[in-house]
């Protein structure tokens, strides 16, 4: 439509698959990691319905005996306030945070890497800047 190559065409379709999957992964993270009311969501939602995250999937994968607890908890939907706020606890204290967050400053990298070989202009500098608040928002 704006009559780039389609070399360019194809840097940026495969740009807005990598950061449109960073985006929609550090809401994962975002939904166990923020409190109340900064994100203007309720934290763990997703936990709650029992919906696979990206940290929760990370977890899952932990042959650790000490991740009994956690991963009972995260096994399927949680029905209580308490047993949710155990889990939310657990999960911010488990590596399986971090390790999604490294997945998603990964994403956002390669992303970044993409548009190197596009023409130094303002509009690549804001697509630059949309890989910045991708890592931003998830700390």
């Amino acid at each position: 439509m704006a009559g780039a190559p389609r070399e360019a065409e194809a840097i940026l379709t495969e740009f807005g698959e990598r950061i449109g999957s960073a985006f929609q992964l550090s809401d994962d993270i975002i939904d166990i990691a923020s409190e109340r009311g900064e994100s203007g969501k309720t934290p763990g939602t997703d936990l709650r319905e029992g919906v696979p995250t990206l940290p929760t999937l990370f977890a899952q994968r932990s042959k650790d005996p000490a991740d009994e607890r956690l991963l009972g908890l995260i096994s399927g939907p949680i029905e209580n306030d308490r047993s949710h706020s155990e889990a939310l606890a657990l999960l911010r204290a488990h590596r399986s945070l971090d390790e999604a967050r490294d997945f998603v400053r990964n994403q956002s990298d390669e992303a970044r890497t993409l548009l190197l070989s596009l023409p130094d202009i303002s509009a690549r500098g804001a697509l630059e800047a949309l890989c910045d608040i991708a890592v931003t928002r998830i700390g």
